[in-house]
Parts: structure tokens; C-alpha cells; sequence
């Protein structure tokens, strides 16, 4: 399709042409600059950036397979990442300015159909409102999504660095796996999300130090608790791939964890390691032998350090 696009920009963006290169794209798009609506889906980046840089004369001299173009490619694979399983409400780049909180809806515009070279200032705003990695927009380098670049081994040790993001939610992703995969996953908006690029094993899959890391996540969520911020915790069990998606940085997390009845309460009732709760019965069941190894694990680094239930 780009290809057809590319050999014929003449015809295609002679007026004529527009309307049937559109037709049998099935989009209906009156123009190649127009932003997209409801009732206008988005193209795909490779077709909008190729739509754009056939025009004839280009409005900015970007070269193809130039660092610029790159750099356009991506922003465009960042909205089509948001979109990704939106049904309703999808992303826009009228919607992404208005997010930004920019000038002009061309302003942003500009920029993704590669009439105009982003600043660094701009490309820093754009990854601080939705949670983009800098060094992937700008050089290709890891995922679009990946989280934060320093990591803590005791899980404990993230509690200040939450309270002072104070994120919307915090969700504890576990894997269905046995390894039992645990990481944090921060939402401040719909359209941002960070990821605690950290990887816990809440299940007997671990050593001495493992089981350190185990207690620290249990004290992680008695804090939590404490501190009030246990309201806004949430909790997932996903299959293997979907949390190594997730993990990767390369899906936008809301394509995967928006959908509130997926809610898994795993991380309230681990704390349960005494068995208090009514539902405690069905622990084993639930979330495996090795989530009850992980608990007893708890109880045993309790005992040993003489207390009844509090870290």
C-alpha cells in the first residue's frame, strides 16, 4: 500500500487521487493533514507519515531514513500503541495536544506528519505526559514503555519513591506461571503509566535472598496499608506472555491492564499469612502452592524476628 502510495504521489494528492487512494483504503479522509475524529479513524504510522511525505513540494525538507523521520515513525507508533484494543474512545493527536496542554492541535500535528523537527524540549514534554521513553523516542533504543531505570532489590525500598509520585493507582502484576513473577506497575493518568522495571518471585522459586525480597514485598504492602495508599492499589495475574508484554515496555500498559475485571485481590490476601480472612480457604486453589510457600515464608521471618504479624 505504501509503495503504491510512493510510486503515484502525483495523482494520488492531485485532488482526485486523495479521494481514491481513501476509497480503497476504506478511510474516509478528506484531506492528509486533518486530524483524525471519532468518526475518522487513525491511520496506521506508516501510512500517515507515508501519506505525508509524498506530497509534492514537502512543507520541511526531512529526509526518508533520516534520524527525523525515525524520530516521526515513532511518535506515530506511540498513538497507535495507545489505540491498541481501544474499541471507543480512542486516542487523537487533538487529544494528545490537548493532554500536552501545547498552543495549537498543529503544533503537535506538525510533528507526526513530519512537516516540522521536534526540540528536545518538545520531545521531553511529550514523554513526560505519556509516560514515553526519551531514549526509545529519540535514538530506537529499548521499548517505548520501559520503566523506571533504577531499580531496588528489597521491594520495601520503593515506598518513599511511590509516596512522592503519589500515582493514581498501583497495581501488583504477578504472573500465572510457578515462578510466581511479581513487579509494580504505577498509573497516574488513562494516558500515563510507569513501569517498575523490577522483577520479584512470590513463590518457594527462590533462595536466601529470595525469600528476603519475599518478606520486603509483604512489608511493602503492610506500609502501603498504613500509609492510606492501599486504596489505591489494585492487583492482575497474567498469563506468561501478557507479563512479559507488559514487562518488555513495548504494549501501552492500559491495552492490557484497563479492564477492571481483570481486578486480583493476590496482594491483599498474601499479606493475610496468618489465615484471618473467610476466603483463606481458597488461597491454594487460587494462586498455587507456591503463593502458600511464599506465605509461610512471611511467617517464618516473623517468628524470627520475634514479632506477631508486623514487620
Amino acid at each position: 500500500m505504501i509503495d503504491f502510495i510512493l510510486e503515484n504521489k502525483e495523482w494520488l494528492f492531485s485532488g482526485a487521487g486523495v479521494t481514491a487512494i481513501l476509497v480503497v483504503g476504506g478511510w474516509l479522509f478528506k484531506h492528509s493533514r486533518s486530524t483524525p475524529t471519532a468518526s475518522q479513524p487513525n491511520l496506521t504510522s506508516a501510512v500517515r507519515v507515508a501519506l505525508v511525505q509524498a506530497q509534492l513540494p514537502p512543507a520541511k525538507n526531512i529526509l526518508p531514513n533520516s534520524e527525523v523521520a525515525s524520530i516521526v515513525m515513532r511518535f506515530n507508533q506511540v498513538l497507535d500503541l495507545m489505540n491498541e484494543k481501544r474499541t471507543y474512545g480512542k486516542y487523537t493527536i487533538a487529544g494528545l495536544a490537548q493532554l500536552m496542554k501545547i498552543h495549537s492541535v498543529g503544533e503537535l500535528e506538525s510533528v507526526f506528519l513530519g512537516s516540522q523537527e521536534p526540540s528536545f524540549e518538545f520531545i521531553d514534554h511529550f514523554c513526560d505526559t505519556f509516560g514515553v521513553n526519551r531514549n526509545w523516542l529519540i535514538e530506537g533504543k529499548s521499548a517505548p514503555f520501559t520503566g523506571l531505570e533504577e531499580t531496588h532489590y528489597d521491594p520495601l525500598e520503593y515506598l518513599e519513591e511511590i509516596e512522592t509520585l503519589a500515582p493514581n493507582r498501583i497495581y501488583f502484576i504477578r504472573s500465572a506461571s510457578e515462578m510466581g513473577e511479581v513487579f509494580l506497575l504505577l498509573k497516574f493518568f488513562d494516558h500515563k503509566y510507569r513501569i517498575v522495571d523490577r522483577v520479584w518471585h512470590i513463590s518457594d522459586h527462590v533462595g536466601a535472598g529470595g525469600q528476603s525480597q519475599i518478606f520486603g514485598m509483604y512489608r511493602l504492602i503492610l506500609a502501603l496499608q498504613k500509609s492510606g495508599l492501599n486504596t489505591t492499589c489494585g492487583g492482575r495475574i497474567l498469563p506468561k506472555d501478557k507479563f512479559n508484554d507488559l514487562l518488555s515496555g513495548k504494549v501501552f500498559p492500559g491495552s492490557i491492564i484497563d479492564f477492571p475485571a481483570q481486578e486480583n485481590p493476590w496482594w491483599d490476601d498474601f499479606v493475610d499469612v496468618h489465615h484471618k480472612y473467610p476466603i483463606s480457604s481458597s488461597y491454594e486453589s487460587r494462586y498455587g502452592k507456591g503463593f502458600m510457600a511464599a506465605q509461610s515464608i512471611v511467617r517464618w521471618k516473623l517468628k524470627e524476628k520475634g514479632k506477631k504479624g508486623h514487620p
